[in-house]
């Protein structure tokens, strides 16, 4: 049996002074999504412990499927599953795939925080083109 993920994906980072400092990201974009402050432990897993339980995992929506930790903007809240598992498709979002903005207006072209490109069912919004 396969077991399963206790964090994102992190990279570590150990300073002279045995503090270790973890930058986790997105487990489906790759983007960076917290840096934590400086954690002094006897063990690398008793840090990384530290560092998700304390920092991390707030960061983080979990999806209950496959097990992945997304960002906001990889979520889909409206099936409360990662976009890898739930991807915008029947129905326009009500958030926004780039910044996790909610979306106001239902038949908007782009975002009003980040101006992405708004995207459902693999096409452009207005122009239904992929």
């Amino acid at each position: 049996m396969e077991q399963a993920k206790k964090t994102a994906a992190y990279r570590v980072v150990a300073d002279s002074g045995g503090s270790r400092v973890f930058r986790f990201y997105c487990d489906i974009s790759g983007e960076l999504c917290c840096v934590t402050k400086p954690i002094r432990a006897d063990t690398e897993e008793a840090a990384l412990e530290i560092a998700w339980e304390t920092e991390g995992r707030w960061e983080f929506n979990h999806c209950p499927q496959c097990g992945k930790y997304v960002s906001s903007a990889m979520f889909n809240v409206n099936a409360g599953l990662c976009l890898d598992c739930a991807p915008w498709e029947d129905e326009y979002p009500s958030f926004c795939h780039h910044c996790g903005a909610r979306l106001r207006e239902p038949d908007a072209c782009f975002c009003p925080t980040c101006g992405a490109k708004l995207i459902a069912d693999g096409m452009d919004r207005k122009e239904g083109t992929p």
